[in-house]
């Protein structure tokens, strides 16, 4: 939003912070990134190219654990020299990724700075960490792909988000953290509460403070706009969505746009390495951060492992180029995704793009005989029910029963039961349906609404 605090803040306020005061290369790379993204394909892979080798080049040097794994599989550095033979260093596994990561540490500059941890989705812990240089690309990543939404530093913002970090102890700290938000005119709200007490709170922050972007989880961005719908209590002209952490279905996509406009922008990313992917306003597909990641998406079978072809699903498989403090290298992440054809997309961007991001491969679901079923089963079935279920969630347990706790509307009827009876005779043969009727779903610490989880 054009206001003139915004073009203050974006023109003079942020990059005195930014480049003057902090002396942060952030919108220098940003500025960069502005001006790759418009490079031909063939210019792109050449930056990866360049940045890999730097990365691989460290890494043998000074990370212990990268060291190891290239020799076991028999390999030299000489044996890895770029793009064409990233294929031939070994994935790394999340749980491998856990065991290791003192190892994986540098023992060498750039050291690691930052220390982390996330749970993912899958629920189990990961600690991980960077040095500042990463944290400068991955600011100027997020900056360039949220600006595809039209959100710019400094434009007023809610943040529908996960549970904020912990308090800093000291006043001090404190007051920074209180300072930064203002002057950013970033306003955030913990989105673990999603009772209709908290979202009738939440529009009238809306209307209060007139944001021009809205950032959330996704299903909480569904949570909000269905009560605003429900509700009739949109006040407000079209405002930009940007959803993440979580699946964007597409019946989500119209909820959204009738409490906030068509306006809405999914991105994809993880605690590790930040954004990977965002939508651009052709909303055709996920633009891949080619400058700062290279994403493979794998498929793993009994002949060994290969490139997943255009619109296969594969496994994501994560480099993260500037993280020299604690590499992710070929780094499978628990994700899978559908690689978009490769034809330009209609912004004139030729970064690599996704399809879609399908969810996590924890998320697939198993019928009595063993066999795979594609946990989007339940999305599917409850589209043309959205006037009478609000919401659901399933859990497959160990023994392979399926427990639906699902949130009736008014209009809820035992018809919906019979169906899904059917629908899972049909679709999940052999496996027993237990459903409960609930007021409300559970969401996890974070503040993510866990939709589908299959019981180890």
């Amino acid at each position: 939003m054009n206001d003139a605090y915004g073009i203050l803040f974006q023109q003079l306020l942020f990059p005195s912070w930014e480049s003057g005061i902090r002396r942060r290369p952030t919108l220098r790379h940003l500025k960069r990134l502005q001006r790759t993204q418009w490079c031909s394909l063939d210019e792109l892979r050449a930056f990866q190219q360049l940045e890999l080798q730097k990365l691989l080049a460290h890494a043998w040097q000074n990370v212990p654990d990268f060291r190891t794994r290239l020799t076991a599989a028999g390999l030299q550095p000489g044996d890895v020299r770029g793009l064409d033979d990233l294929h031939r260093v070994p994935l790394l596994r999340r749980e491998d990724a856990a065991q290791s990561f003192e190892a994986r540490k540098s023992v060498g500059p750039p050291l690691p700075a930052i220390d982390k941890s996330t749970s993912g989705t899958s629920g189990d812990p990961l600690a991980f960490a960077y040095d500042w240089g990463s944290e400068h690309w991955r600011q100027a990543t997020k900056l360039r792909g949220y600006a595809w939404a039209g959100y710019q530093p400094g434009d007023r913002s809610l943040h529908f988000w996960g549970a904020p970090p912990k308090t800093p102890s000291s006043f001090s700290k404190r007051l920074k953290v209180v300072l930064d938000h203002v002057v950013r005119r970033e306003h955030y709200v913990d989105c673990a509460d999603r009772s209709e007490e908290a979202l009738a709170r939440l529009v009238q922050l809306i209307q209060n403070i007139k944001p021009s972007v809205i950032v959330c989880y996704a299903q909480a961005g569904v949570a909000l706009a269905r009560h605003i719908n429900e509700t009739h209590s949109r006040t407000w002209g079209d405002i930009s969505v940007i959803t993440a952490a979580e699946r964007l279905f597409p019946s989500d996509r119209d909820t959204i746009a009738q409490a906030f406009g068509p306006q809405i922008f999914e991105t994809y990313g993880s605690r590790e390495v930040m954004l990977i992917a965002a939508e651009c306003d052709a909303h055709d597909g996920l633009h891949v951060s080619m400058e700062n990641l290279i994403v493979e998406l794998i498929v793993r079978d009994a002949q060994g492992e290969r490139a997943a072809q255009p619109g296969e699903l594969g496994e994501v498989a994560v480099t993260d180029l500037h993280n020299y403090g604690a590499p992710f290298i070929r780094y499978l992440n628990g994700d899978l995704a559908v690689a978009r054809q490769a034809k330009r997309c209609a912004c004139g961007r030729n970064l690599t793009m996704l399809e879609r991001v399908e969810g996590r491969t924890t998320d697939t679901l198993h019928d009595g005989a063993g066999h795979p079923v594609s946990g989007m089963l339940f999305n599917v079935f409850f589209v043309p029910l959205a006037h009478k279920v609000k919401g659901f969630q399933v859990v497959q347990r160990r023994d392979g029963a399926i427990d639906l706790r699902i949130v009736p509307t008014s209009a809820f009827d035992d018809s919906v039961l019979e169906l899904l009876r059917r629908h899972c005779a049909q679709f999940i043969p052999g496996v027993p349906l237990r459903t409960e009727i609930v007021a409300q779903l559970t969401v996890e610490p974070g503040g993510k609404l866990k939709v589908v989880t299959v019981e180890n």
